[in-house]
């Protein structure tokens, strides 16, 4: 089996593979970790809750997908391929829901489907699966690299897939070779399904440069083209053994992000500091890139732009975040509030226990055959009750991988009318409020599984009230 990895330079002049060697002796953290805390005595004299939150190790990371793994999800997009009686599907490179593999801004789905940071895929109902893949991508290694390896299936022994490069007239330039791959396959008058056409989440026109489409079009006269969006995205909402315990692995390096902000936020520091200690605390842990990082004391953190910030963190604030890890490409989010000081905003215990209530209360409601929709309805009657007014938008339901799956709330999302849960979806499970009279929210959530017996929770830390002085 050939493996490669992606080596780029950091902002600090050290490559990934010099934090990830360092990351084993705690040199990775020392790096990330803001020097204004390290060096404060009374900083390391201060006690934080620890929530009982143990750090992973990166040793204890997979280093890779297995190879049944991979031809497991293979035999599963060509059952639905056959079931829409499409001869080929094209998926292609950077829809909605791209991912940071190894350092490299990939595609959920091409990732998903073949391990390594191509540009296109080609998967006929029969054959050989074709990743296609500008030149200079892959570096080949002659020996195991400390860190997360990128393992690809096109070796000698395993005929499956091959890897062919664009040609070299510019990057960005498909068309021509999906053209020759198709022809090459016999494709000129089959019936081809096309991802990312139309209707992706969250960019309902789709991802596909008109450009590249419209040769493709002309090159294939006869050949019949169609969106199969769906395709992918409703066979990666079930999950399989193996991608379920990295699931389990993700939402201890998301915890272990909620532990340096534990150990790190207080009045008077900053969020760039406190964002950093988590950053650099699911680096070590993982060996990957957090999916996705924001903390905010003013309104959810979700749109506080995934980066390190200025402001300072006051005391009577709530400090919110959205923390997920990544292993593989895959991310979990957990949510965990936290009052910083003493003394807050009145309304603030009730709402941190609405939340935490809730999300059991959510928790016994998941089970395999119940609608989703019905229980997103439960969460908005149960936040109207608590709020005295109805929830008008929001998401609090997110299914999770690569960060493409639906989303939804009490008001609606794509993809999940008339569906019911199925054993083996995994979803963030976060239910908020706002805390009255302030622009503060409390939100307690954590990463699920759907199991044959119900629904169980992947994060192992205690759902607590904090307050950090």
């Amino acid at each position: 089996m050939k493996r490669a990895e992606f080596l780029y330079p950091t902002e600090c002049g050290l490559s990934r593979r010099d934090l990830l060697r360092g990351a084993s002796v705690g040199i990775g953290a020392s790096i990330l970790r803001p020097l204004s805390h390290a060096s404060s005595p009374k900083e390391q004299g201060r006690q934080h809750p620890t929530l009982g939150i143990v750090k992973p190790s990166l040793a204890s990371m997979p280093k890779a997908w297995s190879n049944d793994e991979f031809r497991r999800r293979w035999d599963a997009v060509r059952k639905r391929m056959k079931e829409a009686k499409l001869d080929c599907l094209i998926v292609p490179q950077h829809p909605h829901g791209s991912v940071v593999i190894d350092d490299y801004y990939t595609d959920a789905d091409v990732n998903w489907l073949c391990g390594i940071p191509g540009g296109w895929v080609i998967v006929p109902l029969e054959g050989k699966i074709t990743v296609l893949a500008e030149n200079g991508h892959l570096v080949e290694q002659k020996r195991p690299l400390p860190g997360i390896i990128m393992t690809t299936l096109f070796a000698d022994d395993a005929p499956d897939i091959e890897v062919r490069y664009s040609r070299a007239e510019g990057r960005g330039t498909w068309s021509s070779i999906i053209v020759d791959v198709l022809r090459e396959k016999k494709m000129e008058q089959a019936r081809i399904g096309v991802g990312s056409l139309a209707g992706v989440f969250r960019n309902t026109e789709g991802s596909i440069p008109y450009t590249t489409y419209d040769h493709i079009l002309k090159a294939l006269p006869k050949a019949q083209f169609e969106n199969a969006v769906d395709i992918l995205w409703q066979v990666k909402w079930v999950h399989s053994a193996e991608e379920i315990t990295v699931f389990e692995q993700v939402a201890a390096v998301s915890e272990a992000g909620l532990l340096a902000m534990l150990e790190t936020a207080h009045p008077g520091a900053t969020n760039r500091d406190v964002w950093l200690s988590m950053f650099g605390a699911m680096l070590q842990c993982s060996g990957s890139r957090p999916q996705h990082l924001g903390i905010a004391t003013q309104g959810i953190a979700g749109p506080n732009l995934g980066s390190p910030l200025p402001d300072v963190i006051e005391a009577g604030q709530i400090l919110g975040q959205e923390c997920s890890g990544c292993v593989l490409g895959l991310g979990t989010q957990v949510n965990h509030s936290v009052l910083i000081g003493s003394k807050g905003p009145a309304d603030w215990p009730d709402g941190a226990k609405f939340c935490i209530d809730v999300f059991h209360a959510l928790l016994d409601q998941i089970a395999p055959g119940k609608s989703i929709k019905e229980v997103a309805d439960f969460y908005g009657q149960k936040f109207e009750k608590q709020s005295g007014r109805a929830m008008v938008g929001g998401v609090n339901f997110h299914f999770d991988g690569y960060g493409d799956l639906p989303r939804i709330g009490p008001r609606g999302g794509q993809g999940t009318d008339g569906v019911v849960y199925q054993a083996g979806m995994v979803l963030d499970l976060k239910p908020s409020i706002v805390v009255k009279g302030t622009p503060m929210f409390a939100q307690f959530g954590d990463s699920v599984l759907v199991t044959d017996e119900g629904a169980r929770r992947l994060g192992k830390r205690k759902m607590e009230i904090v307050s950090l002085t």
